[in-house]
């Protein structure tokens, strides 16, 4: 059985210490481009790609990596996109003219963004919540919104779920991986307000991984 063609990096994930002797591997924004056009015989066949994550052993009695797969286009933007040999194309020329715009998101990017305002996150939460409430709702495009919504939220707020809030749309619930964590923490975590500054960083990085999702360009722009 041919083996085809095989891809191998190795990454080293950060790890996200909640205590002295203890904490989880971050998760890993992983990126699969694929270089060149199929020929029509092939794009009529299904064309499986076969994707593994492994570690060493002595760790597996303590996590397991979990994998997740969306289908779209992250190696194109505006502008140019690297390949394998590390040549950069213009993504302007008309092997690249078929990169969808149908996915709009008005409030990216960001405008004069200074992610160490809590002003400036406050109004960036108020933008995606009135734009999630008319997008339509068990989509991944809706839970992507969901889980920046609530980036935002607590980068303006990070004294939540105590000291003052405003209320957000009941359509928003309190799910994701973020905010449920973030919740869950508070119960043995009060923050304090030096600690906001710092806050606002962690949150700012993670935003932007999680921008990059669905937004493969520039995210601040200052025009």
């Amino acid at each position: 059985m041919a083996t085809g063609l095989l891809s191998t990096i190795t990454v080293h994930p950060d790890i996200e210490f909640q205590g002295i002797n203890q904490g989880p591997l971050q998760s890993v924004l992983l990126t699969i481009c694929f270089s060149g056009k199929l020929p029509t015989q092939v794009i009529e066949r299904n064309s499986p790609v076969h994707i593994s994550i492994s570690f060493g052993e002595e760790y597996a009695s303590f996590t397991s990596p979990v994998v997740e797969a969306v289908s779209m286009d992250l190696c194109s933007s505006s502008g140019e996109s690297m390949h394998p040999d590390g040549a950069v194309s213009d993504t302007n020329s008309p092997a690249h003219q078929d990169v969808s715009d149908d996915i709009q998101i008005p409030f990216l990017p960001l405008r004069h963004f200074d992610n160490s305002d809590w002003n400036t996150w406050a109004t960036l939460s108020k933008n995606i919540e009135s734009w999630l409430v008319d997008v339509g709702s068990e989509t991944q495009l809706w839970t992507w919104g969901r889980d920046a919504f609530w980036l935002a939220f607590i980068a303006a707020y990070p004294l939540f779920p105590r000291g003052s809030w405003p209320k957000w749309d009941s359509r928003i619930p309190l799910e994701g991986p973020f905010i449920e964590q973030w919740l869950e923490q508070s119960g043995d975590h009060t923050v304090i307000a030096q600690e906001q500054d710092s806050i606002r960083v962690d949150i700012w990085d993670e935003f932007c991984k999680h921008a990059a999702l669905f937004f493969p360009h520039s995210l601040v722009v200052s025009d």
